[in-house]
């Protein structure tokens, strides 16, 4: 029996040797106390005590523990394995319930499965198995019988610690399509990332992603002749809508100001500093004025952009992109002008981007016209249309008084719809709103998934493998909504249009019983 002397490694030789003060009777003992201490610090008391590792305690605790099973079991070797296989099968069940749908760090999965009286809960052996499922699960959806799948495609990327995870993702069906643990995030990381894509069976008909210089490359490099909608959030909202905010403060603040100057000047008693403060409150009365007022121009530009970027107007009717991009462009000439330099960069990167920035407003008149050729009354359809943008506006709403407008909207526009159709109200709305959900506006779904895959992160202390991205993307893509618009389908469902009869868990097990891994192990 060899083992790793802690006393040598201190003296930088660490060799494994046998250690002849270690008699089996010793050894013995502290494989006893390990198997019938279980309690916290046991381990490393028994390590101190002996000057050895905590590995080679945790060695002699197995031996013995087998040498005990193996003793003492009543019943034949084969039923003996297939009851250690079920121990291992229910350990590694809690492990993906715990870790995936829990979220719990693995040092947490170890403490609670340990609680509970079950094997196979060490941090090393729970953090080995799934880093091993994990190699069995692909990196990228794969389409089967050599069909080819077109999809929109929204990319992003998001970092553990200085490491890019490169993240594409179809929209409607919010599957991960492919997620990358990249050395970079490069315009050749990019590409290399679309061409496993395509190797998959995946072509793309659109891309939406923000303005990293790195994707957008990519997207001309590996997809020439595609279209990318920029986000239009990243390109306008982000960009224009935290002005609103510090303009809205900054009059607040010269309101303020004014009051105070107001409340200097009658304190005052003589002449002379009757007519100093007099002169400094009608100085703080006209900057008021004039900050407040710079206020509202912006605030008003800003709302007609914002309002021109809806995909249907007022009626229901699809926007013409024409007309929205001049009218955009005119609310901008304004902006520009308004004593704000700070802004003038942010809006000329708007001007550069306005010519794809509108892309989907063309996507809705395509979808508005499909429609019609199925035979669906136009009014019905603009009836559906203003109830499919108040369900958009209230998910995009960040306060809870317009959320709530816009979800009471929707609700009173439905229940028109439904005066109007009767029990042709859902197949309609339904084969409605799936068409227009193919009205691809920004990256925001994309955004989701990476809270999604970060809520992993910040429970691995920010580090994780390929192994656990492939483990999250096929929980995922396999898991139930349990609210919301896809309430019940799975991504995977969305996507295939094939409904999946099993729960993620149990398919998950399968793949692993394919893999004969519990025997081996």
């Amino acid at each position: 029996m060899n083992e790793l002397d802690d006393i040598n490694s201190y003296c930088g030789s660490p060799k494994f040797h046998r250690r002849k003060d270690l008699t089996v009777e010793i050894r013995l003992h502290i494989a006893f106390m390990a198997l019938l201490c279980n309690k916290w610090g046991i381990i490393t008391g028994i390590a101190k005590r002996y000057a050895i590792s905590r590995t080679f305690v945790y060695m002699l605790q197995s031996q013995l523990n087998s040498a005990i099973e193996d003793y003492f079991y009543v019943g034949n070797a084969s039923s003996k394995k297939e009851l250690m296989i079920e121990e291992k099968t229910k350990s590694l069940e809690y492990s993906l319930l715990l870790r995936l749908e829990g979220k719990c760090s693995i040092p947490a999965i170890s403490g609670i499965l340990k609680k509970m009286g079950m094997k196979n809960a060490s941090v090393g052996t729970i953090s080995q198995n799934l880093n091993q499922i994990g190699k069995y699960l692909p990196d990228t959806f794969h389409v089967n019988n050599g069909a080819i799948l077109y999809v929109c495609l929204a990319a992003d990327e998001m970092y553990s610690y200085s490491t890019p995870i490169l993240i594409t993702v179809e929209p409607v069906s919010t599957a991960i399509l492919r997620i990358e643990l990249a050395e970079s995030r490069k315009t050749q990381d990019w590409i290399n990332h679309f061409n496993k894509l395509r190797e998959n069976g995946i072509e793309v008909i659109l891309v939406v992603s923000d303005e990293g210089q790195g994707i957008c490359s990519a997207v001309d490099s590996a997809f020439p002749g595609i279209n990318r909608q920029p986000d239009t959030f990243h390109a306008i909202s982000h960009r224009l809508g935290k002005w609103i905010n510090s303009l809205e403060r900054s009059a607040y603040a010269a309101i303020e100001n004014e009051y105070h100057c107001m409340e200097v000047f009658e304190s005052a008693k003589t002449e002379q500093v009757i007519q100093k403060r007099m002169d400094a409150y009608f100085d703080a009365k006209t900057n008021t004025d004039k900050t407040i007022m710079l206020y509202e121009i912006y605030k008003f530009l800003y709302h007609c952009i914002i309002d021109n970027l809806q995909v249907f107007d007022k009626h229901g009717n699809p926007r013409n992109r024409k007309n929205a991009e001049e009218d955009i462009r005119v609310a901008l000439d304004y902006m520009i002008g308004l004593p704000v330099n700070k802004i003038k960069k942010n809006i000329n990167t708007i001007y550069n981007l306005l010519d794809e920035l509108l892309e989907y407003l063309d996507t809705s008149r395509q979808v508005v016209q499909n429609l019609i050729e199925k035979g669906i009354q136009p009014y019905v359809i603009q009836a559906f249309s203003l109830a499919w943008q108040y369900q958009k506006n209230a998910v995009k709403a960040k306060k809870s008084e317009r959320r709530k407008y816009f979800t009471t909207k929707e609700k009173e526009q439905l229940e028109m719809v439904k005066m109007m159709l009767g029990d042709n109200f859902e197949a309609l709305k339904s084969e409605v709103f799936a068409q227009l959900d193919k009205i691809i506006q920004s990256s925001a779904i994309v955004e989701n998934i990476n809270s999604i895959v970060r809520a992993f992160l910040n429970t691995s202390r920010n580090r994780i493998n390929q192994e656990i991205l492939n483990l999250i993307m096929f929980y995922h893509n396999h898991r139930r909504y349990k609210a919301g618009k896809r309430k019940g389908k799975t991504p995977m469902e969305l996507l295939t249009g094939i409904k999946q009869e099993k729960d993620w868990l149990k398919m998950l097990l399968e793949k692993v019983e394919e893999q004969d891994y519990l025997s081996a192990a």
